[in-house]
């Protein structure tokens, strides 16, 4: 899995729910994520960056990839249950 970080110009509420439908039409998406305050979206999912670039960038808007690394899923603590 992998995730992936966009820079892309988010003006409005409009702007973000546009990117958002763009980007759930490709699949092996997991998670989806916007930041409408700082303009980054996050992918996370088995999904080529180049695929989700292309894909937003049909909004019409301008979009950089930031980066591109393997996700790691959050580790579990061990619970209390397993000392005793």
């Amino acid at each position: 899995m992998k995730k992936i970080e966009l820079k892309v110009n988010i003006h409005c509420q409009r702007c973000s729910t546009e990117v958002l439908q763009s980007a759930t039409k490709l699949t092996g998406i997991d998670h989806i994520s916007v930041d409408g305050e700082k303009g980054i979206v996050t992918v996370i999912g088995d999904v080529d960056p180049v695929l989700v670039t292309s894909q937003v960038r049909k909004t019409g808007k301008v979009v950089q990839i930031i980066s591109v690394s393997q996700h790691k899923p959050p580790e579990k603590k061990p619970s209390d249950e397993k000392k005793k």
